[in-house]
This record gives C-alpha cells, sequence and structure tokens, in this order.
C-alpha cells in the first residue's frame, strides 16, 4: 500500500498543481486563486475537512473531504469532494481512499457522500469497490455570486 499522510500548508503548491491537473482531465474551470483560497483552510486544520496526499516512486494523488450535516445521516457526514492519482492503475487512489475512509470512521461519521459525472462509469466502478452505492438522488447547486 501507499505512503498516504495528512497534507499540511507547505503542500499548498503541490496540491494546486494537481488540482489543475484533476481540472483538466475532469473538464473543469481551474482558477489558481480560487483553487488556493479553497484549499488553505483544509491545510491549516481538520474545522472544515481533511486533504489527503500520496506522494510515491509509483506516483501521486491527493483527496479532499469535507464535513457537513444531514438529518438524513443523523448528524454529521462527509463529502468527497475531490480524488485524484497519476498515473492511473498503480494503487494510489485506492490507498487514498481507505486512508479518508479509515479517519472518516474513527472520526464517528457513518455517511460519506461523493458525485460523479454522468459519463464518468469508470469512477463510480472504483468507488463501489469501497461500498459506495448508487442513489436515485441528483444533485444541484446554485452559486450566490458570479465567478
Amino acid at each position: 500500500m501507499h505512503p498516504v499522510r495528512r497534507a499540511t500548508p507547505d503542500d499548498l503548491d503541490r496540491i494546486t498543481d494537481m488540482h489543475r491537473r484533476f481540472c483538466a482531465a475532469d473538464g473543469h474551470e481551474f482558477s489558481e486563486p480560487a483553487a488556493r483560497q479553497a484549499f488553505a483552510p483544509l491545510l491549516a486544520d481538520d474545522r472544515y475537512g481533511v486533504v489527503w496526499i500520496a506522494d510515491t516512486e509509483a506516483g501521486e494523488g491527493y483527496a479532499v473531504v469535507t464535513w457537513g450535516w444531514s438529518i438524513e445521516s443523523g448528524g454529521q457526514d462527509a463529502l468527497l469532494d475531490e480524488i485524484y492519482a497519476t498515473p492511473p492503475g498503480r494503487g494510489i487512489g485506492a490507498a487514498l481512499m481507505a486512508r479518508l475512509l479509515e479517519d472518516v470512521e474513527r472520526r464517528g461519521i457513518d455517511t460519506t457522500f461523493l458525485e460523479t459525472e454522468a459519463p464518468n462509469e469508470a469512477a463510480r466502478r472504483f468507488y463501489r469497490r469501497f461500498g459506495f452505492v448508487d442513489e436515485d438522488s441528483r444533485w444541484m447547486s446554485r452559486p450566490t455570486q458570479e465567478r
């Protein structure tokens, strides 16, 4: 299993660069100032969530888990916001997933949510290996201000 550790403020440049590559691979718009602003509090402490990082000779990756609250979940829940590993197929994503789920369970959080892009069946197969199940719910969003 690849070593995975909690990312720190010293990892901001590295995480931002990996996030840029994640956005390019997933077809999302990338904004360096927005990424840095979003990652900084997550790297400072675990009030909002945790960023995990893997850095090995085989490759690298990161995963972001944030905290939420849900009546349906019975209280605090977790959101797997992003996971990125490169090159694929080397077990880096699996190591990140195992570590973050271990931490979520240690915290006593009962439910972890995530979203995938509709055509990304490969991602859903990966997540199912870790016990995630498809739901009938559909995510919606509404920005409160223009970006």
